[in-house]
C-alpha cells in the first residue's frame, strides 16, 4: 500500500528542501513546479517563522555554532520525547510530564519563548499531567523541526537535523523527556551513575535506528532496537552500556532536568579525576 503524502506543513524534510532550493536561487514558482506543489504552499513554507531565540533546522545548519545552541538542541530532544504540536491558527505545544517537573517547563519557556505565552496544565485520565504552551511562533518552529502531532508512532524529528557536535545534548534531552522509560520514567530520581543499569528511548522504529547510527561506534554496537506490533519501538542500553550512554549524554551538559542533578554531579566528579 502506498503511504499517503504528508501535508507539506507537517513534512519537515520537504520544508528543508524548499528552503535549500530557494537559497540556491530558484524562484517560488520554479520550486512549486519542481515539487508538484501549489505556489501558495511554497510561499507559506518559505515564510520566516521565528521568535528570535529558536532557529529552524535550515538556519542552524547554515550558520556558525552559537553559545545557546546546546540548550536549544537539548530542548528539541526533550520536546521530541514528551511533546506534541497541534497545528492551527495558534499552534499549541502539549507536554506530558511528571508532576515534579513543572518547574523545568517554566525553564523551557524562559529559554525558548518571547513575551508571555499562554501556559496551562491539566490532569488527564490517560496521560497524567499535561502542560499546554500556546505560543504561535514557537509552535510553528517546532513543526519545522519535526515535533510530532497526534501521530507519535510514525512522526519524529529527523536525526539529520541535529549537528553531529550537538548530538549528546539532543540525546540527553530525549532521555530526560522519557516519561515512561528508565532512568527517569515514573518519577524516578536516579542516584549516582553506577546505579543506572538500563536506559530506554522510545519512538518510531526508523527514528531510533537513525539515532543509534548517529552515536559513537561503541554505543551503536551496544544499543539494541526492538520493534513492537503496536505502539513505539525501543532503543535499549543495559548494564555497562547504560552508563556509557549517560556518560556521552552528560558530557558538557548545559541544561538538564532537576531530577538528574545526582547523575550530573557524578559525571562531573569523575571527569575531574
Amino acid at each position: 500500500m502506498t503511504q499517503a503524502r504528508r501535508f507539506p506543513r507537517r513534512d519537515p524534510l520537504l520544508l528543508f528542501r524548499l528552503q535549500t532550493d530557494f537559497a540556491a536561487g530558484l524562484a517560488p514558482a520554479q520550486i512549486a513546479e519542481k515539487h508538484a506543489l501549489s505556489l501558495y504552499v511554497v510561499t507559506q513554507a518559505l515564510r520566516r517563522d521565528g521568535n528570535g531565540r529558536v532557529p529552524d533546522p535550515y538556519v542552524l545548519s547554515r550558520r556558525e555554532r552559537e553559545r545557546g545552541d546546546t540548550t536549544l538542541v537539548y530542548w528539541i530532544g526533550f520536546i521530541a520525547a514528551c511533546g506534541s504540536v497541534f497545528d492551527g491558527p495558534n499552534p499549541t505545544l502539549v507536554l506530558d510530564i511528571d508532576t515534579d517537573d513543572l518547574s523545568h517547563v517554566h525553564t523551557l519557556v524562559e529559554d525558548l519563548c518571547d513575551g508571555r505565552p499562554g501556559l496551562e496544565s491539566c490532569q488527564s485520565s490517560t496521560r497524567g499531567l499535561q502542560v499546554y504552551i500556546r505560543d504561535r511562533n514557537l509552535g510553528r518552529l517546532l513543526v519545522r523541526w519535526g515535533i510530532p502531532g497526534a501521530d507519535r508512532a510514525t512522526e519524529a524529528v529527523p536525526v539529520d537535523f541535529i549537528p553531529h557536535g550537538l548530538m549528546s545534548h539532543f540525546v540527553r534531552g530525549y532521555i530526560e523527556g522519557g516519561r515512561e522509560t528508565p532512568p527517569f520514567g515514573a518519577g524516578r530520581v536516579p542516584g549516582s551513575p553506577k546505579t543506572v543499569r538500563r536506559v530506554v528511548l522510545a519512538g518510531p522504529l526508523d527514528f531510533l535506528t537513525a539515532l543509534r547510527g548517529s552515536l559513537p561506534p561503541e554505543l551503536r554496537r551496544s544499543g539494541s532496537v526492538s520493534a513492537r506490533p503496536k505502539g513505539l519501538a525501543k532503543l535499549t542500553f543495559d548494564g555497562e552500556s547504560a552508563g556509557d550512554l549517560l556518560r556521552f549524554a552528560y558530557r558538557d551538559a548545559t541544561r538538564s532536568l532537576p531530577r538528574a542533578a545526582a547523575l550530573q554531579r557524578g559525571f562531573t566528579a569523575a571527569n575531574r579525576v
